[in-house]
């Protein structure tokens, strides 16, 4: 089985495209637990961010996607 991985812009390392078309200007990634949980990076984090448009979870390293957020997100007003 082939892994999914994302793609860095062109020139910029910093700047990802993920699979589905988002951009960090788009909907952006944010650090993120194995679940897909937003979190706060800290020393048990795992360099994982998920895409906030199709909850790809992405190792930063790689830019493997590892898994996938499963559970639905609303804002909270």
């Amino acid at each position: 089985m082939t892994k999914e991985r994302i793609n860095h812009e062109a020139n910029n390392n910093e700047a990802w495209i993920c699979l589905c078309g988002n951009t960090p200007p788009d909907d952006g990634f944010y650090p993120c637990d194995n679940l897909g949980k937003e979190i706060e990076p800290d020393k048990n984090w795992h360099e994982l961010y998920v895409c906030n448009r199709c909850g790809r979870i992405i190792h930063q390293d790689s830019l493997e996607v590892v898994g996938r957020r499963t559970f639905a997100t609303t804002a909270i007003n």
